[in-house]
């Protein structure tokens, strides 16, 4: 069983979650930094809201952008779950102690949670710590833990995924 094996994950419009929150921090800063330029507004706060554009919008728009990037790869003796260029989980089969399909509880904590999409360390009540590369925050997640951490997918052909990663496993 050499090789890589792809799993796209679940279709969902996660990206456009993504893109709405850039387009609303990006179009809420934008006339108070344009105000500032005019001097109707302090310089100082055009450039603090010009700073959380660029801190904020930019970034889940370059999520949105690579939303498409999704996927988990399975190879001889690790899945790897990724997202563009800012996400890679590298789970060893080895050290996978179970799978299990959920529903998770959400919590109040932020984190990059929308729907269609979770990225990251997710917290979720009563769980802890989830590290998330999915298309779905809370419902029909694919837990793996392994090494005492817990990851979330959602595998478009989570059959499949569950019976390439029982065949690979040592």
């Amino acid at each position: 069983m050499d090789g890589v094996t792809v799993f796209e994950p679940r279709s969902s419009l996660g990206w456009l979650s993504l893109l709405f929150l850039s387009l609303v921090v990006l179009v809420c800063t934008l006339p108070v930094v344009v105000a500032a330029a005019g001097g109707a507004v302090p310089w100082w706060v055009g450039l603090l809201m010009g700073l959380m554009a660029l801190g904020l919008g930019v970034p889940f728009l370059a999520l949105a952008i690579w939303f498409p990037t999704m996927r988990y790869e399975l190879d001889a003796g690790t899945l790897t779950l990724r997202y563009g260029p800012v996400l890679s989980y590298r789970i060893a089969l080895d050290e996978v102690q179970s799978t299990e399909r959920r529903h998770l509880p959400l919590s109040l904590w932020s984190s990059v949670r929308l729907p269609g999409v979770a990225l990251f360390g997710v917290p979720y009540r009563g769980m802890g710590q989830v590290k998330m590369c999915a298309t779905a925050a809370a419902r029909d997640i694919l837990l793996i833990e392994a090494a005492g951490e817990l990851y979330g997918i959602t595998p478009a052909d989570e059959a499949g995924l569950l019976a390439a990663l029982e065949a690979r496993r040592p």
